[in-house]
């Protein structure tokens, strides 16, 4: 459960039922999004909830992947879930105060995971737009690529290819970009965007649904992909998250984002045998809902919503 400052828990009752009356009330049509915002940003989130320097959302989108990383000086959002999940990552972001986005990262063009890109570009501005390069033979025609790509440029969006070894300064953690890099095939969930967290004594390692392929492109370079939190590539596919690369990543945790009961068996059993006998924690979103880990760069705390 999501963790109260002491003698907070009738403050965060009442900030709860704010949030989403407000919310209701706004996708009913009773009330109107500047009115809406105006209300939700009068919620002091922070007097509420427990919060730390550092937090990293895995949000709760079904069989879809949406993770976002408040940090002290920006705000960052990994894709978008499905088609349909607008509404609700909308509203997670401004339930935790956030009301613009620095960097939005698209790590590839399958609709779980830019499938409500569109609407985040049309409720938040968005400074920067990363996404990756992808050889002209591979790359989607799609309606909903065209679309996002149509939206990118009627929002006026800044947009630039993920290019390893790009830093990005969130005010004491930094985001490094791992890969993707050169002609990968065919398959595009190997051109994901992987990047790595780092702040102080605690990192995080974000995968996109890269595969196998991928994994021993980013082990032949020799990368320091160590990390305290593993995001389970692929939602927890055994066509990812080989035995190999999650030794070189020696997580203490990790995090699957899945849907319940998902027509993929995600995550599959060859991933979660993996995760046992190299003793990482995991937490899945079908089961524990919204999983969010914070950092004060030497520990990590962890609460979820189920």
């Amino acid at each position: 459960m999501k963790a109260y400052k002491p003698g907070g828990l009738f403050a965060a009752l009442f900030a709860i039922i704010i949030i989403f009356m407000s919310a209701a009330l706004y996708e009913s049509g009773f009330i109107t999004e500047e009115f809406y915002l105006r209300l939700i940003s009068a919620v002091d989130t922070e007097a509420v909830f427990e919060s730390h320097e550092l937090e990293v959302h895995f949000i709760d989108v079904g069989q879809a992947e949406c993770i976002l990383i408040k940090a002290p000086e920006k705000n960052v959002l990994i894709d978008a879930g499905e088609i349909g999940c607008g509404n609700e990552i909308t509203n997670h972001l401004h339930a935790n105060g956030v009301f613009s986005i620095d960097i939005f990262i698209t790590t590839h063009p399958h609709s779980d995971h830019i499938g409500s890109a569109e609407h985040i570009l049309k409720k938040f501005p968005v400074a920067e737009v990363i996404m990756p390069y992808i050889p002209e033979e591979y790359i989607p025609t799609t309606a909903l690529f065209e679309d996002f790509l149509v939206a990118l440029e009627k929002e006026n969006c800044s947009v630039s290819y993920a290019k390893p070894g790009n830093t990005y300064d969130l005010g004491g953690p930094v985001l490094k970009i791992l890969a993707p890099d050169g002609d990968l095939g065919d398959n595009l969930n190997n051109y994901s965007v992987v990047t790595k967290l780092v702040y102080e004594e605690t990192s995080f390692l974000f995968t996109g649904d890269i595969e196998k392929e991928a994994e021993e492109a980013i082990l032949a370079l020799e990368e320091d992909i160590s990390c305290t939190v593993y995001n389970a590539a692929h939602h927890g596919s055994s066509t990812s998250n080989t035995y190999a690369f999650l030794a070189a990543a020696a997580p203490e945790y990790a995090a699957v984002s899945c849907g319940l009961n998902n027509d993929y068996g995600h995550p599959h059993r060859e991933v979660v045998s993996s995760f046992k006998e190299l003793g990482i924690k995991y937490f899945r979103t079908d089961y524990d809902g919204d999983v969010i880990f914070g950092s004060d760069g030497e520990n990590i705390y962890i609460t979820t919503s189920k």
